[in-house]
């Protein structure tokens, strides 16, 4: 009886773990998550959020857990400020528009969102920094499916990975902010969603805001691995 028993949960947890992976994963990708890691969203409202203009109109609701904007609307940003971190945003643009919306960072650097699928790299694509820098490979999906950006922001220095891929490569993002950027000088500055052209989809945003120790301890990993010999073809070097 004792081995009938084994056995039954030894297929049990074979049949789960076949189960379970083939199920689609919906949470945020292993960096994002863990200690440090803080949850933007809460799934229910836009607590720890605000409308960019106080006066625009709102167009975001939240609909089982996923955050979407549908225009007219305007930008939401963060209550509180961060200077240096990781951060974790899953997007879907959606069809028949454009799909223009972006994640700026302190306010002031654009990473850009768009209906990019199938089209060459631009400064203006899907990933790019906007209109400063296009990405080194376009690593769009097509419209109607979740993305993946995963940010490094420490003092003026870039990593983006998206969907997988990287995309910058701890490139300088200069002192000058873009596209719709505010005027404030360097230094801490809220994360913002633009919501102000067409309509997209938002959900696990997660940051790890890091400490200046942190912070110069991981940009020291980053220039050690970029110094070591590499092969990967179209590697963006800053």
């Amino acid at each position: 009886m004792r081995t009938h028993l084994i056995l039954a949960a030894i297929l049990f947890a074979s049949i789960f773990a076949i189960v379970r992976g083939a199920a689609p994963r919906q949470g945020p990708s292993p960096a994002a998550g863990g200690k440090g890691w803080i949850a933007l969203f809460n799934g229910r409202d836009l607590k720890g959020w605000h409308l960019r203009e106080p006066e625009g109109i709102n167009g975001w609701k939240v609909v089982d857990g996923v955050y979407i904007n549908q225009p007219p609307s305007t930008d939401i940003q963060t209550d509180a400020e961060y200077y240096d971190f990781q951060l974790h945003v899953e997007f879907k643009v959606h069809e028949g528009g454009s799909g223009n919306s972006g994640v700026y960072m302190r306010d002031k650097y654009e990473i850009q969102i768009l209906d990019s699928y199938g089209k060459p790299p631009s400064d203006s694509g899907c990933g790019a920094l906007y209109k400063r820098l296009a990405p080194s490979v376009n690593a769009a999906k097509p419209a109607g499916q979740w993305q993946t950006f995963d940010i490094t922001f420490i003092g003026q220095r870039l990593t983006v990975i998206h969907n997988g891929q990287k995309i910058h490569d701890n490139v300088q993002t200069g002192p000058v902010g873009t596209g719709a950027a505010s005027t404030r000088p360097d230094g801490p500055g809220p994360l913002r969603l633009q919501g102000d052209h067409d309509a997209v989809s938002f959900r696990n945003i997660l940051i790890r805001p890091l400490s200046k120790t942190e912070a110069t301890k991981l940009l020291q990993q980053i220039e050690a691995e970029n110094r070591r010999p590499q092969s990967e073809p179209g590697k963006q070097r800053p």
